[in-house]
């Protein structure tokens, strides 16, 4: 698989207006994280700290840290970036590939220069790691984002680069926008049952109960393949259920009920 997505967390410190969901309180342990990260290594090196939840939150994230350089994990960590003020060397840690920093998620919220200044210093002091400032719902940024926004075009060229609506700031750093999605609910309406994604098939979700998912917009775990504290990872990977969502989903054909109502999977043809 291109990657597996890991939710270390369902906690977060914010309420964005975007996210449906109720904020959880689920940790994973140390324990759990060290089990499941050696079972992700037989199938990928890549591994998302992210479904919901800020993973900066996590009391051991330090540790966690730990545990991903000595497993020589690829490792992209998206956080709303409130908390990085108090990891600043963060990207000294060598799992580290890409650091992605929602910031849209403090939209609507007063925060103080600070957030700013800290994003600032890891740019400046960056030597090797990627990082990537989210600017998502783009057509309606608070003034603060948009005179914080201005500042960045003032100090840095909006290189093209061959991903669209992504711009390169400096070396190893860069810019992303895009436009407002839903995440899907299972109350929604059906948006078609045709159609393809790349769940299961690129990528699986694994959430902070253990359940493993067809992907990563499924925190609630609709469309469960297992559980890691019941099954491994390899038996969940080899069961009928998976194959059924991937030779579906080849076949261009949505049976289930949650990817009925799920427009990102849209993007796909």
């Amino acid at each position: 698989m291109k990657r597996i997505y890991l939710e270390i967390t369902n906690s977060c410190n914010l309420n964005c207006s975007f996210c449906s969901y109720k904020k959880g309180n689920n940790f994973l342990t140390i324990e759990e994280i060290d089990n499941y990260t050696t079972q992700i290594k037989e199938f990928t090196d890549y591994i998302y700290l992210h479904i919901l939840g800020e993973p900066l939150l996590h009391p051991q994230i330090e540790k966690i840290l730990d545990i991903l350089d000595a497993k020589d994990i690829n490792l992209q960590l998206v956080t709303n970036g409130t908390l990085l003020s108090k990891h600043k060397n963060i990207l000294n840690h060598k799992c580290i590939r890409k650091l992605s920093i929602s910031i849209h998620s403090i939209n609507n919220l007063d925060i103080d220069d600070n957030y700013f200044e800290t994003i600032n210093e890891l740019i400046e002091n960056n030597n090797d790691k990627t990082i990537e400032l989210r600017f998502y719902n783009r057509q309606q940024l608070s003034d603060k984002l948009n005179s914080y926004l201005s500042t960045l075009k003032n100090r840095y060229s909006f290189l093209d680069t061959k991903r669209d609506n992504s711009y390169r700031l400096k070396e190893h750093v860069y810019i992303y926008f895009q436009d407002f999605f839903k995440w899907p609910e299972i109350d929604d309406d059906v948006v078609s049952t045709t159609g393809t994604c790349h769940g299961g098939i690129d990528m699986i979700g694994i959430n902070s109960k253990s359940d493993v998912t067809i992907c990563c917009l499924d925190p609630k775990a609709y469309n469960k393949l297992g559980n890691l504290k019941e099954k491994s990872l390899k038996e969940i990977l080899q069961s009928d259920l998976y194959d059924q969502f991937v030779t579906n989903f080849k076949n261009h054909r949505i049976d289930s009920e949650l990817c009925k109502r799920c427009t990102y999977r849209l993007r796909f043809k």
